[in-house]
């Protein structure tokens, strides 16, 4: 079957993508076209389908501006499901996703991460190797200056000259330096000068002394080539005396000098401490394996006040110079010590993340091998639930680590719920919960013996019951409080039983005998009647009921007499009579036509108790309790049983104080059985001391490690067997005489005085001839200048064995593709803490990669190549929403996504618009 197109000048010589299309065919024999739909449900056309979507987000991502960070979330999302269904794992990266652990606050402050790259883990130590100190110059010669003259200053990369008047003192100098904004300190130390920086960088002085000789006038002294003679001093030439010189400087005055050769990049190779004596004394002076030349010339130059040494540093070679030239000029470097290095082989990072030899002895060697045979684990505690929630409320306290809070559950609430607050609070507790199934799990982060969590029940769902209370005996049995997990039994009588208010009126054939006026008074109120003579006592009797509900007060008729009986019980209860007008007479009571009645008298567990009448309040040791007594009961109460019980909080785990304790892993290493702190080991085998993390939860072999000792090198050149070096005099022929001189100022004889010569720094050649003659006069003039130099040391920190610098005030370090920056702590030194930073994010939303057959062979080694680069799409890669432009991570997908489909033989689910094409081109 051929497809045939059309094309355009326009389209000539490219290849057009054609997408989305469904090819029919029919065969001669068929009668209808058959569609051929090709749809197979396999992991390649899901990874497919995943970046196919990723690009389409990005390139609309693009079309509407740079940004692309809306869809951040879902292209993690993908991303997790691609890696897992290549069989790996993705762990998000940036800032939002780290994991800081070790770090100590009172080292280093401020901490940022700038780069956190996804799967990202490192480890960081170091130490604070040099503290920040001033440059600083002792000038041996100030005195020279008393006569008067200038002291040039070069402080970083300012010049000054200061000027001084004939007899100033050594301390009127540091005070005239003092009073004015030179950039240096100055103080007369021992009868010389010393001057300090203010700042860092670097000193340079230059002593320019006026010395007073004898001047010359016009023809006096000719023909001096300033280039190769600094001066000629004639002062003691004798009167009437011409001469020329002529001649040339054979060999220059040298100072002793040895040369000690560092690394290609200008570091130190061994450590080492050795004795540098020069011609000011001695002083010991030690290196350090990997420090800078540079480091190594301050540490020199530092002590030249008390040796009389310094050093130049020159390519990667530093060279010991004494300050004197000549044939008295020495220095020695002796007594040398070289360190023994020790080395660690063969650590596998996988089960040992940290390794630290503390010490072993010179030249020794020893090998470990051996397994951890007991993991780490944090401490765990387990809540059983009910069907998956709460079985009953209860308040506890759970500590960790880092604190205590306090929880408050309620029966029936989710125990995903339960899980969530207490994850929520895991910053103040250092515990974490998880749920599986109806298991609430708590765990401590950080492992080992030392480390414990603790669940404290403060309160839980109390469950009261009573029985045996008998409802012809007493009723409405309440329990006020009981102790919790009680069980408490009430005996008792009941002695005398309560009694109501009673006073009777006696009738006259049932009937009043005589007419009054009356007020009746209970334990509701008063109420106001008034009989007749023969007034009939049911009459009355009813008149008297009607107001019960004002009285309190119930009459009734018997017998010919009216009796008025209170309707409660008990001392409260009461009826009275006062007659206001006429007679109204009643028995009982007072006899005064007052009565009351009486509470009822029990005896409970063996104590007294009244009641208010038949209400009874009895409480003990156990609890408190209510219940009435029915009206006229006394005799023996059926024993009365309260029992309180606790509802249900189901924790294993724990001792009985609910307290569990992490593990310490355990290790056979070289025969020995070792127990750890947690994860770290520390022990000595032979001679060598050393500790090590094994990583959390890994048991089995351990790969062998080596430990050994090697020394280090260390050899300076240009000294004898003995480490001596020496300076040479110099030499000059004049008028055909040989002189030596020690600071290339020669003595030339002129009849019977002399003249000096003095030749420009290290100049040797011939020289051009000069005349002098005896016609002169005083003068004044610049002497010998002397130069002092000396260098401030910054603060120097190593991170993972590399020096860390500042940028923007701050330091900045990467380690594995993690970037941070951070300051110290004030007053911090030494060495700081290990701590590490990973990554440790995960995609929000949840995905189904179980559905899919897994990739194997070389489709699986060919998937992950072609998908490399798309990972860097992920939170804190390369290419996420807060490094790139949408359009620039478009084009990683696009080019991910092409070379998928070359791979799969597959096109994209949807073909390309204009617009996209026109993307396509561009990225």
């Amino acid at each position: 079957m051929t497809i045939s197109s059309s094309s355009t000048a326009s389209f000539a010589g490219r290849s057009l993508l054609v997408e989305n299309f469904k090819l029919s065919a029919r065969a001669p024999s068929q009668t209808e076209s058959e569609t051929l739909v090709r749809r197979v449900d396999t992991t390649s056309d899901r990874i497919n389908s995943l970046v196919a979507g990723i690009s389409e987000k990005l390139l609309g991502a693009a079309r509407q501006g740079a940004s692309f960070e809306q869809f951040q979330g879902s292209i993690d999302t993908a991303l997790s499901e691609i890696s897992d269904l290549i069989g790996q794992s993705l762990t998000l990266g940036g800032s939002s996703n780290a994991v800081i652990r070790g770090l100590d606050e009172g080292q280093i402050q401020n901490l940022e991460i700038l780069s956190l790259p996804p799967n990202a883990s490192a480890r960081f130590s170091g130490e604070l190797s040099q503290e920040a100190s001033k440059a600083s110059v002792l000038i041996n010669d100030a005195a020279r200056l008393q006569s008067g003259g200038a002291l040039d200053l070069k402080v970083g990369e300012s010049d000054r000259r200061i000027q001084f008047q004939p007899g100033r003192s050594i301390v009127g100098m540091a005070q005239q330096i003092n009073s004015k904004n030179y950039g240096v300190a100055a103080r007369e130390v021992n009868g010389k000068l010393q001057l300090t920086s203010r700042g860092g960088g670097a000193l340079e002085a230059t002593v320019r002394p006026i010395r007073t000789g004898r001047s010359y006038g016009e023809n006096q002294l000719v023909g001096v080539n300033a280039s190769q003679i600094d001066s000629v001093d004639i002062s003691r030439l004798p009167e009437g005396i011409s001469e020329t010189f002529e001649g040339r400087v054979d060999t220059s005055a040298s100072v002793a000098r040895l040369t000690y050769r560092g690394t290609t990049g200008g570091f130190v190779t061994g450590s080492a401490s050795f004795d540098l004596t020069g011609e000011l004394g001695s002083n010991s002076v030690e290196v350090t394996r990997g420090e800078s030349i540079l480091s190594f010339a301050e540490k020199i130059n530092n002590v030249s006040a008390f040796t009389g040494v310094i050093a130049e540093v020159h390519g990667n070679e530093l060279r010991l110079e004494s300050q004197q030239r000549g044939e008295d000029a020495q220095l020695r470097l002796s007594n040398v010590v070289r360190q023994f290095r020790p080395t660690v082989e063969g650590v596998n990072a996988g089960q040992i993340p940290r390794f630290d030899l503390q010490s072993i002895a010179d030249g020794a060697e020893v090998q470990l091998s051996g397994s951890v045979t007991t993991a780490s684990d944090t401490a765990k505690l387990q809540y059983t639930g009910n069907a998956g929630t709460v079985a009953d409320t209860a308040v506890f306290t759970l500590t960790g680590d880092l604190g205590s809070e306090q929880f408050a559950i309620a029966q029936g609430e989710a125990l995903s719920s339960v899980r969530d607050r207490i994850n929520a609070e895991t910053a103040s507790t250092g515990v974490t919960a998880t749920l599986d199934g109806n298991t609430l799990q708590f765990s401590g982060q950080e492992v080992g013996s030392s480390e414990s969590i603790q669940v404290q029940l403060d309160d839980i769902t109390q469950y009261t019951s009573v029985d045996g209370a008998n409802a012809s005996q007493v009723s409405n049995f309440n329990v006020v409080s009981s102790e919790p997990r009680s069980t408490n039994t009430i005996n008792g009588t009941v002695d005398q039983a309560a009694t109501q208010a009673e006073l009777v009126y006696e009738g006259f054939l049932n009937a009043a005998p005589a007419s009054g006026t009356f007020d009746l008074t209970g334990e509701l109120g008063t109420a106001r009647f008034s009989v007749s003579t023969f007034q009939s006592l049911t009459s009355i009797r009813d008149d008297i009921n009607s107001r019960t509900g004002d009285t309190g007060v119930v009459a009734s008729v018997s017998n010919g007499d009216l009796t008025l009986r209170s309707d409660g019980y008990g001392s409260d209860a009461i009826v009275e009579i006062d007659v206001v007008s006429g007679s109204f007479d009643t028995n009982g009571g007072d006899g005064n036509g007052n009565a009351a009645g009486t509470d009822a008298q029990l005896t409970l567990n063996g104590t007294s108790v009244t009641a208010d009448g038949n209400e009874v309040a009895y409480a003990d040791a156990l609890g408190s309790y209510t219940f009435e007594l029915q009206p006229g009961f006394a005799g023996t109460l059926d024993p009365i049983t309260v029992t309180t019980s606790d509802g249900s909080f189901d924790l294993s785990g724990g001792d009985e104080t609910g307290t569990a304790y992490g593990v310490d892993a355990e290790a056979t290493i070289n025969g020995q059985a070792l127990i750890a702190d947690g994860n770290e080991f520390d022990l000595t085998i032979e001679s060598a001391e050393f500790s090590f993390d094994v990583t959390s939860g890994f048991q089995g072999a351990l790969d062998t490690i080596t430990l050994s000792s090697i020394e280090d090198e260390f050899a300076v050149s240009g000294g004898d067997e003995d480490g001596y070096a020496y300076g040479q005099a110099g030499q000059a022929t004049i008028n055909g005489q040989l002189h030596t001189s020690n600071d290339d100022t020669f003595e030339v004889s002129v009849g019977e005085q002399s003249i000096d010569v003095a030749f420009t720094n290290g100049y040797v050649g011939a020289f051009d001839t000069f005349d002098v003659d005896s016609l002169s006069t005083p003068h004044r003039r610049t002497g010998t200048p002397t130069t002092y130099r000396a260098n401030a040391s910054e603060e120097r920190l190593q991170i993972n064995g590399k020096d860390v610098s500042r940028v923007d005030g701050r330091y900045e370090f990467e380690q594995d593709g993690v970037r941070l920056a951070f300051d110290l702590a004030n007053n911090f030194r030494g060495s700081f803490d290990n701590f590490t930073i990973s990554a440790n994010g995960s995609a929000e939303a949840s995905y189904e990669s179980n559905r899919y057959a897994a990739l194997t062979g070389t489709t699986l080694e060919a998937t992950k190549v072609v998908l490399n680069d798309l990972f860097q799409l992920a939170s804190g890669g390369d290419f996420d929403s807060q490094n790139v432009h949408a359009l620039d991570a478009y084009g990683v997908a696009k080019e991910s996504l092409s070379k998928l489909q070359s791979l799969f033989g597959a096109s994209p689910a949807r073909g390309r618009s204009l617009s996209g094409l026109l993307l396509d081109q561009i990225v």
